[in-house]
């Protein structure tokens, strides 16, 4: 249960409907079957969030924390590489040494692979996998521990499948929309360099924010604007991965030492690239710190690693740990919010692109 304990990798979904009634009993009608159902082919199904072998759906089961907390499980039986690449050699050799020959042909070769998956695959222990969710309904999101797209389009038509219900990702472009209603095609490009024309400047909504973000944590001391779940800071630190488009070293990363203040992170924002991965450092206070690293393109969110709680029993300890989920997420999306208010009004663009260049330049010693 990836959400209770340790850092967790996620991304932010939007429930534009409310759960239905009876989601319990749907989510129930569509569980996992017995793994000894498992043939060749995978299946599907959901289970609780408490383990990958507990089918039983139901309020007891379905519910940690007071938010509903289910896996999507998947079962499938597979042959270890080794054990497979040996059997074939050994079938090989034997049907060599009975024909009298030196080879065999690639037909027989697909053959004897087919005869040994088929003989061996019964046998093997169905592997399991899980993609774990949370919905808080509340906030109108469900949290999904996945950052693979193929694996959030698996995840997310079984969902709509069993609760007609499709969870939006929180990309940028759809944060973007719900702010302003200047078509995003038209949205300036926030160019970050001086030595890069504005008409090529390029990049993504997500890496001009990341980008600007690490901008105006530079320019504010880190220090946030006050908020109702009260005063943060932040900072940005590596490894940093920066992307631009066209010819050249396309993707540049930064590991070592000091990547915010190195050499060649000056050197990639001179020559116009802009971020497109970072680690994020959160603060409320001298005790409670968030970290995680955020892909700048689809808002996914790996690694996170929630403040120290207080709670000690199970059900509030899992509380704890979502609603500090929430806090990070809350207050990451208003950043973001305030990204896309102040570059979609053309009264502050240019100053804010004036000023993000003079920033550069100075950490390039211009």
């Amino acid at each position: 249960m990836p959400f209770d304990s340790g850092s967790v990798s996620f991304r932010v979904c939007e429930l534009r409907q409310p759960m239905p009634e009876d989601a319990l009993e749907r989510f129930a009608d569509k569980a996992a079957g017995p793994l000894e159902y498992v043939k060749e082919d995978p299946k599907q199904g959901w289970v609780s969030g408490r383990h990958l072998l507990e089918t039983r759906i139901d309020d007891q089961t379905a519910y940690a924390g007071g938010y509903l907390n289910l896996t999507l499980r998947q079962a499938e039986r597979k042959i270890p590489a080794s054990l497979l690449k040996a059997q074939c050699r050994m079938a090989e050799l034997a049907l060599l040494q009975e024909q009298g020959g030196d080879r065999i042909s690639r037909k027989q070769k697909k053959q004897i692979k087919e005869d040994v998956q088929k003989r061996l695959l019964p046998d093997m222990p169905p592997i399991l996998s899980g993609i774990d969710f949370v919905i808080d309904e509340g906030y109108k999101k469900l949290y999904v521990t996945t950052t693979s797209d193929k694996q959030f389009d698996t995840f997310a038509a079984l969902f709509y499948q069993t609760v007609g219900i499709e969870p939006v990702p929180l990309a940028p472009e759809i944060l973007a929309a719900e702010v302003t209603d200047t078509d995003l095609e038209s949205m300036p490009i926030l160019n970050f360099s001086d030595s890069v024309p504005d008409n090529a400047a390029g990049g993504t909504l997500g890496q001009s924010f990341l980008t600007w973000l690490w901008f105006y944590l530079e320019q504010h001391g880190g220090v946030l604007p006050k908020t109702q779940l009260g005063e943060f800071s932040m900072m940005i630190d590596g490894p940093l991965v920066f992307v631009a488009e066209g010819p050249g070293a396309l993707e540049s990363s930064i590991r070592k030492g000091l990547p915010t203040i190195s050499a060649e992170a000056k050197a990639a924002l001179t020559v116009g690239k802009k971020l497109k991965r970072a680690k994020i450092i959160l603060a409320r206070g001298r005790e409670e710190q968030w970290q995680t690293t955020v892909d700048a393109d689809t808002l996914v969110f790996r690694g996170m690693k929630l403040p120290e709680g207080e709670a000690l029993d199970p059900a509030s300890i899992f509380e704890e740990r979502i609603t500090n989920i929430y806090v990070f997420h809350t207050i990451f999306t208003e950043l973001f919010k305030r990204f896309v208010t102040d570059v979609s009004d053309s009264s502050k663009v240019a100053e804010i692109q004036k000023n993000a260049q003079a920033w550069v330049n100075a950490m390039s010693g211009k």
